[in-house]
């Protein structure tokens, strides 16, 4: 099975040895993303529904960079450092998802990389074209 792994440039993936996602066969796993800007800070500090936003686009575009869409996530784990953000995080979740939308959890934690951060989230996928045999 062949396996084909994109980056996103986030400071963290050099530092920890780590790409943001991997496709193996029809299986995409894109690892745990937080709202960053180009430049490595913090999108929106403290912004639930806006960080909910940039992190799932972050995830789109190593989706596209595999060569497809947020239509092929079958389910998303997402971690917030504060569940009274609860309303803010699922209203950017639904709306990112309208039309086909995945399995989810969210669990509380106690902190992120960086307390800037108020939501991580993971992402599974599966792509009908596979990765070819190797």
């Amino acid at each position: 099975m062949k396996f084909k792994r994109v980056y996103s440039g986030a400071p963290w993936e050099r530092l920890a040895g780590y790409c943001r996602a991997v496709k193996a066969g029809n299986t995409i796993l894109v690892g745990g993303t937080v709202a960053f800007r180009k430049n490595g800070k913090p999108f929106k500090p403290g912004d639930a529904y806006a960080q909910t936003r940039r992190c799932l686009k972050i995830i789109e575009q190593a989706l596209k960079q595999l060569g497809e869409d947020r239509t092929r996530i079958i389910a998303t784990r997402m971690y917030t450092t504060n569940m009274d953000l609860l309303p803010e995080i699922a209203r950017a979740h639904k709306a990112f998802f309208e039309g086909h939308p995945p399995t989810t959890m969210l669990l509380e934690v106690s902190r992120l990389v960086s307390p800037e951060y108020v939501i991580e989230i993971e992402a599974e996928a599966r792509s009908g074209k596979g990765c070819g045999r190797g």
